[in-house]
């Protein structure tokens, strides 16, 4: 910022009197420019976090949304998961017969819940309440929730669902989400990794700056070796709200008995 100072030779009293109060508040807006620090933005939406929550509890409700997509969910130190024999043949047969221009079924395509963890890296939005008893996942895609019981334990009998039974606990900063009872006519990811009835799947989400960050841990001895675990970062993004989300039935891309796309 540049000062201009104009001298004349015998200024009257009045022209000096301005003279000085415009330096003066000139310097002013100066300080306060220069001490101006930009805050943080301020997590959360307070119409989506129960007032009854402690302040030692993170603020992570509002809108958020992956930052990127990749259409295989990889472990964070490998490229492929640890397969078992069936489900990496599975897989290849599924990856030759996209290439082909062919690809098999896919349960999302006849208007059925991605599941758990494929939901985790589903390239749309998602809305997080936060209650005492339960954290709450609203998802743009198909408007499906999911209902995380905190402090809780699972009961001892589980209806197997596509999204599972969740119970959760914060331990620290982070927020540990143990799921099970899933259905096992869901996909580990759009790229078609198999799981079976036995899937377990575990996640750690904390907040990092403006992102959620969710490792999630798979464990299924009947499709895969050992367990694994992958990653994933949502973006917060105040600025979305979900429109509508219809998947029809009658889907005239349905598969028939064989898995393969009619195509008509």
């Amino acid at each position: 910022m540049a000062f201009v100072f104009t001298f004349c030779r015998r200024p009257s009293p009045a022209i000096c009197s301005s003279v000085r109060a415009v330096a003066c508040a000139t310097l002013a807006m100066f300080c306060v420019e220069a001490g101006a620090v930009e805050k943080p933005p301020v997590m959360g939406e307070p119409g989506l976090r129960d007032a009854r929550m402690p302040d030692s509890v993170p603020n992570i409700s509002g809108v958020w949304q992956t930052r990127g997509y990749e259409r295989k969910i990889k472990p964070v130190d490998a490229d492929d998961p640890p397969w078992q024999p069936w489900n990496q043949e599975q897989f290849a047969k599924r990856a030759a017969a996209e290439e082909a221009g062919r690809p098999l079924y896919d349960p999302t395509a006849a208007c059925r819940p991605s599941g758990t963890p494929r939901i985790i890296a589903a390239p749309y939005p998602v809305e997080i309440v936060q209650t005492p008893d339960k954290t709450v996942f609203l998802y743009e895609v198909q408007h499906l929730y999911r209902v995380i019981h905190m402090n809780a334990q699972h009961p001892r009998r589980v209806q197997p669902s596509f999204l599972g039974h969740a119970v959760g606990h914060w331990e620290g900063d982070t927020l540990v989400v143990d799921t099970v009872g899933l259905v096992k006519e869901t996909q580990i990811d759009e790229a078609g990794t198999l799981h079976s009835d036995a899937l377990h799947v575990v996640e750690r989400i904390r907040k990092v700056n403006d992102t959620l960050e969710i490792l999630f841990t798979i464990e299924d001895p009947k499709a895969f070796t050992t367990p694994w675990t992958a990653r994933r970062v949502w973006q917060w993004r105040p600025d979305i709200r979900f429109p509508e989300y219809i998947c029809e039935e009658n889907n005239r891309n349905a598969p028939d008995a064989n898995g393969v796309l009619r195509n008509y």
